[in-house]
């Protein structure tokens, strides 16, 4: 498997039912596998939807301010000016 499938294997959308003790889950079944999980903040009120690096759609809005974001797609949400990286 090359590099980007590697990846792309990282990372995936699962149910609650499937979460092992070495995942971690946010409120947006976004699942990161041994990786630092990296945090954004929405500070604005309209809807901003936001394309990762392997076409993953990120929707903040007004109801959903803060999401957890692939470590690959920080770079990308560094660039908009509504939103900002939480530190844990």
């Amino acid at each position: 498997m090359n590099c980007c499938g590697q990846k792309r294997q990282s990372i995936q959308f699962t149910s609650a039912n499937d979460i092992s003790v070495n995942e971690t889950e946010s409120e947006n079944n976004l699942t990161i596998r041994e990786q630092k999980p990296v945090y954004f903040k929405y500070t604005s009120n309209n809807e901003l939807q936001v394309k990762g690096l392997f076409d993953m759609i990120y929707t903040f809005s007004e109801h959903r301010r803060q999401l957890l974001v692939h470590p690959d797609d920080v770079s990308v949400m560094r660039g908009y000016s509504d939103l900002i990286e939480v530190r844990i």
